[in-house]
């Protein structure tokens, strides 16, 4: 998978958030993510309650692995209000994570 230029969407059924490295509880949930939308840099995520939360890409995507070797792609965005965050996206197609901060982040899991 790539943050190419071509649209493309992923969709995830449970979610966690980290916050200052301590693991909250799982969610089941329903999110659509749709990258590229119209050819441009976004990435748009949309919540089962009707909200979205829309991310522009600022960096070209880079490529590595985790220490446990697991690859993926990241590339830094600006979230509607103008904060930095990153969006990492693995490779095996199954999780999806914005990173806000060392050790604070939303995973998004396909199950």
């Amino acid at each position: 998978m790539c943050f190419a230029q071509e649209a493309f969407v992923k969709k995830y059924t449970s979610s966690i958030s980290v916050n200052d490295n301590v693991k909250g509880e799982w969610q089941t949930t329903d999110i659509t993510v749709l990258f590229n939308p119209g050819g441009v840099t976004d990435i748009v995520f949309y919540y089962p309650n009707g909200h979205t939360k829309r991310f522009h890409q600022i960096s070209v995507p880079e490529k590595d692995k985790t220490t446990n070797g697991d690859a993926y792609q990241i590339v830094d965005c600006l979230d509607e209000s103008g904060r930095k965050v990153a969006i990492q996206l693995f490779d095996d197609d199954t999780c999806l994570r914005i990173i806000v901060a060392n050790g604070w982040f939303v995973e998004f899991h396909k199950d």
